[in-house]
This record gives C-alpha cells, structure tokens and sequence, in this order.
C-alpha cells in the first residue's frame, strides 16, 4: 500500500504529490518564530495525555508515523503544514492552538511569602492574600492578623464555605447560637451562608489562616 504524504515526510521524503508547491518553511528570522516552533511539541504531547492516546494510538489516528509523532514531542522535528494539520485534526484542535505565539497563563499560581498581596481589611486587622486570583479560583485565603481585643464578623448571606485555622493566640467565634474558641492549631469550618462574629479577646495578636470557598 502506498504511504500517506505525510508519512513520507516524516521519513525525509518530500511531502508533495507531483507538480504540488511545497509547504513553504516559516523565516527562521521571522519575531517570535522560534518560540512558536519550541511550543508545537509540548502542545501535542498534553493534548495527547490528557486524550489518554498513547504515541501509537495518536498516530493511527493522525495518520502519521509514531516515530514522528514521538520527534515532534521532543522537538527534534518541525512538522509540515500537512502533518500539523492532521495532528490538529486527531486532537480536535484548530491549527492555530499550536501556532499562537501568545504565553500561555500557568497552571498554579505562586503566591511568595514576600510579595503576598494587602487585603482590604477592617481596623486592628491585617489580611495577606495567599491565594491565586478571584477571577479563577473559587478558593481564596488571607493570612489575618488581629490585633488583641480587636472584632469583626463575616456576614452571609453568601453560598460556599469558611475554614479558619489559627496559628497563634486565641479567637472566639458566634455563629447560629453556637460559641467557638479557636486557640492556637485549632481549625472551625462551617457553612458561608452563616452570619459569624469573631473576637480576639487576648490581649495580644492572633495570627490565623482564612481560606473562603465560594459556592458554585
């Protein structure tokens, strides 16, 4: 059986069927073109992963060489237009999900212990955020600071949840009729929706971890 085009390009044939112009090869000096071709590779390896393909699997499916799919990962070969094309299709991506030049937003979100950001917060009260941004993560969090005698309240109604670790002094919490003193490596969760009143009723600070989960 005759071989596909571009498995014959993988194997450094020429990928063209007689008389076809060849796929034109990007200007090696063109801005930002090296960074676009380093990316190919890591592109189609997550997109295959997270398919749960194997290298072979994704290659049937593509139409392609395992070998190559396997070099293309690595970034020991640029693909052809061809071959970019049909390992866009068996991935069900637009070509240009590999060719974007922008800088993907990572992963995680690296909070440094430095460069926590200041929080909106009431008097005596200080609040470091250590969570990544509101806008995508329903977590959020603060290292809270209160100074002795100092009082606030959490006031619902809100859907999520409250958990409040403390990790130096002492707090007391009113909520739903319920009294809850939290000393040092305490933890008290409970429903958002539940208007809370907190108290440092030391005379010195106390030092706790206020994470927040906001409901769906």
């Amino acid at each position: 059986m005759a071989r596909s085009a571009a498995a014959a390009t993988d194997r450094g044939e020429p990928d063209s069927a007689p008389g076809a112009e060849p796929d034109p090869a990007p200007a090696a000096e063109a801005p930002g073109y090296a960074a676009v071709v380093e990316a190919i590779g890591p592109k189609v390896r997550d997109l295959r992963q997270q398919a749960g393909l194997s290298l072979q699997q994704l290659a049937r499916r593509a139409d392609v060489s395992a070998a190559s799919v396997h070099k293309v990962e690595r970034g020991d070969m640029v693909p052809t237009i061809t071959t970019l094309l049909k390992l866009a299709a068996a991935l069900e991506r637009p070509i240009g999900h590999f060719v974007d030049d922008r800088v993907p937003e990572p992963v995680a979100s690296l909070v440094p212990a430095h460069a926590r950001p200041d929080l909106p917060s009431p008097p005596s009260v200080e609040r470091a955020g250590i969570t990544g941004p509101a806008a995508r993560f329903r977590l959020q969090g603060a290292v809270t600071e209160v100074d002795g005698g100092a009082s606030g309240a959490d006031e619902g109604p809100r859907s999520g949840e409250v958990l409040v670790h403390v990790l130096d002094g002492e707090l007391s919490f009113e909520l739903a009729g319920e009294r809850h003193v939290v000393g040092a490596g305490d933890t008290l969760h409970y429903p958002g929706d539940r208007p809370a009143l907190w108290r440092n009723s030391g005379s010195g600070p106390a030092r706790a971890i206020w994470l927040v989960v906001r409901g769906s």
